[in-house]
């Protein structure tokens, strides 16, 4: 995670990055696009087994809802837009305040 004054330091390195590929605008970017990636990562206090066994609990589920949370952020849409129209009950269920 970045600070405020670390992500406008790493921006303005991108875009002089940008700049200098470009020659100060003088090469036109007519086919490019931007990808970003979101990582993520998830700690359980127990293991895959232990979480299944002992509390009867699917740990793919508490994956999936972090999953989903960080989707609706990045793509500013409800959550129900972003799952397949089929698993909406089961993820309802699961996950009810998405």
């Amino acid at each position: 995670t970045l600070r405020k004054d670390e992500q406008k330091r790493e921006r303005d390195a991108a875009f002089d990055l940008l700049d200098a590929l470009t020659k100060s605008g003088g090469l036109a970017v007519s086919h490019a696009s931007l990808h970003i990636v979101v990582a993520a990562t998830h700690c359980f206090d127990k293991t895959m087994t232990e979480t299944i066994i002992q509390d009867n609990m699917n740990p793919i589920d508490k994956v999936e809802r972090s999953t989903l949370i960080m989707a609706t952020t990045v793509h500013q849409q409800p959550a129900a837009t972003l799952i397949c129209e089929s698993q909406l009950p089961r993820v309802g269920t699961v996950s009810p305040m998405l």
